[in-house]
């Protein structure tokens, strides 16, 4: 069976007809991105665009898209960025929901974290977001974008500050923006010097110290498991959706699981491989992490 929602910012997709013993039900989160050129005025070969879109800010100097260049910018884009949330996640499935049969035996399925990331022209199709690109000047090594302005370099890996030690902190500033279209905020948010907001513009939302400047949402690459937040919200809501009697039922005559309270738990996200739990596996509370039994 599949379980749909829809969000503001993703479509959201459980596909539990995978289960058994040996494999979890897929969670796919489907982003569709409309992209847009920005393009010198008047159909110039070169010209130049603020940062932030801002005309209070600084120009940088662009230049004119090609469609050769163009197709191949929106490819590397969506095809780095799913490589990088894409099946990153598992959720322990703590709540016992979705359980279902194989042969005699119940099993509760864990939930395997998927991104799907989709991007054509902002003219084609329909989209969650619509985000603007600038091609930069080769001259140019800088320029301001956020979630919903990029530029022609933010898939290049690139010096975001360094750590204590001196240490270079790389980031593709597109995976760290797919992450805030995601509903991800900065990392340092509600930390000194960093109000709610997550302000773009003040340096310490990026992190001020080495864990968190090295995270995706900070600076850096590191993915940690506040991350897999867009997946345990979309599940739980799923979840809440369903009643207690979505038990799949292979054989009516068999009974209903309906997990003890007491052995239920909030839903959590680890980044190793687990796999589907029996009932007492489940209300032993079990973590079944390390072998290769399924995704």
């Amino acid at each position: 069976m599949k379980f749909t929602k829809r969000y503001p910012g993703y479509d959201a997709v459980l596909d539990t007809d995978r289960c058994s013993s040996r494999n979890n039900a897929d969670l796919t989160l489907t982003l569709r991105i409309g992209f847009r050129q920005i393009n010198p005025m008047a159909g110039a070969e070169t010209g130049s665009y603020p940062d932030f879109g801002d005309p209070s800010r600084t120009l940088r100097q662009t230049v004119k898209w090609t469609p050769k260049d163009w197709a191949a910018w929106k490819l590397n884009f969506c095809n780095s960025a799913q490589r990088f949330w894409d099946k990153k996640f598992w959720l322990d499935n703590r709540g016992g929901d979705f359980a279902f049969r194989q042969g005699m035996e119940i099993f509760i399925p864990n939930i395997f974290c998927r991104l799907e990331l989709i991007g054509n022209d902002d003219t084609v199709g329909t989209h969650h977001v619509v985000i603007d690109v600038v091609r930069l000047a080769a001259t140019e090594s800088f320029f301001g974008s956020n979630a919903r302005l990029f530029d022609s370099k933010d898939t290049n890996l690139v010096q975001k500050g360094t750590d204590s030690k001196g240490k270079a902190i790389m980031q593709r500033a597109h995976v760290h923006e797919v992450g805030h279209l995601l509903g991800l905020g900065h990392v340092a948010i509600g930390k000194p010097g960093c109000p709610a907001s997550g302000d773009p513009d003040l340096t310490p939302c990026y992190g001020v110290t080495d864990e968190d400047k090295n995270s995706v949402m900070g600076g850096g690459m590191r993915l940690d498991v506040v991350h897999a937040a867009p997946w345990i919200t979309a599940f739980n809501d799923l979840a809440a959706a369903q009643s207690t009697s979505s038990l799949f039922r292979l054989s009516p005559s068999l009974p209903v699981y309906s997990p003890p309270i007491l052995k239920t738990r909030p839903t959590a996200a680890v980044m190793s491989q687990i796999y589907p739990r029996n009932i007492a596996e489940f209300e032993a509370g079990t973590e079944l992490k390390t072998l290769k039994r399924g995704r």
